[in-house]
């Protein structure tokens, strides 16, 4: 093969590789619930562009920025205790992708010449690709009950973030953990909770986790309900229909500034209470 052939190919690998990395991202999609929480006022959009380094999208970094985007442009637009929701991402074309392949030529055609003279061959214009983001979001009007949560979260995040601490540390490694509710007056707190919750016992790698699926699963088959604050017999009982050998209730309690996250970890074959854990926020 020539070596203006082998040239050729590494320009059109190149484009190739850039063509199959393209950004298709959504984020913050509503629920039929969070709908009948807020109102929708429009919808804005913003550009910007994004490097993909070694051709690999950076999907959270690309989401973080879209949303910032989309909010700024929002505040410019609509008053009121405003957020972006259904957020739409695309890659396209960016002008700035002709340095990229620029560089796969330039690399094409210095790469013999550095070989040849004990460099290293390396064309480091083939680690990624420049590319135009389209990002567009509905803007959404939260009401009194959200915007409250939302005021509260930082709070909430560190009592969280201390209880969770408390039952990772106080639970036997490898246990089978079933999350089954945090009782709340505020529904969307009782939900962040348990979902905050589960990523933190997955991310500690040292439990396995019943998949809340599962969950749901026996819920309809056996028709109980997990909306109110779960008793320790009927807590136990669930764990054995899920395979548990740990099940994790507790509640949110309190009125004003003073509110308290209590958290407890019960053995299913015992039923006593493994560890506990109390937080105020």
């Amino acid at each position: 093969m020539s070596m203006s052939m082998k040239r050729l190919i590494i320009v059109v690998m190149g484009v190739i590789v850039l063509c199959t990395s393209c950004v298709s991202l959504q984020d913050k999609e509503m629920t039929a619930n969070d709908r009948a929480q807020v109102q929708v006022l429009g919808q804005v959009e913003v550009e910007f562009n994004s490097y993909q380094f070694l051709h690999i999208i950076g999907a959270k970094g690309i989401k973080r920025k879209a949303s910032i985007e989309l909010l700024r442009e929002a505040r410019k637009q609509y008053e009121g205790n405003i957020e972006i929701r259904n957020i739409n991402i695309t890659g396209g074309w960016s002008w700035l992708e002709l340095l990229n392949i620029l560089g796969y030529a330039a690399g094409a055609a210095t790469g013999p010449f550095l070989y040849w003279t004990g460099v290293p061959f390396v064309i480091p214009f083939l680690s990624g690709n420049t590319q135009k983001i389209y990002a567009t979001g509905d803007v959404v009007l939260l009401n009194s009950r959200t915007g409250a949560f939302q005021a509260n979260q930082q709070r909430i995040d560190e009592a969280l973030n201390n209880a969770a601490e408390i039952l990772i540390d106080g639970m036997p490694r490898d246990a089978t953990i079933a999350i089954l509710s945090v009782y709340s007056d505020n529904r969307e707190t009782a939900e962040y909770v348990v979902d905050e919750l589960e990523y933190k016992f997955v991310e500690s790698r040292k439990f396995k986790i019943v998949d809340r699926r599962r969950l749901e699963q026996i819920r309809r088959e056996q028709n109980f309900q997990l909306s109110g604050d779960v008793d320790d017999n009927s807590a136990i009982s669930i764990g054995n229909m899920l395979g548990a050998s740990i099940v994790i209730t507790g509640d949110i309690s309190g009125s004003g500034t003073s509110d308290r996250l209590v958290l407890r970890a019960l053995d299913v074959k015992t039923a006593q209470i493994v560890t506990m854990a109390r937080e105020r926020f």
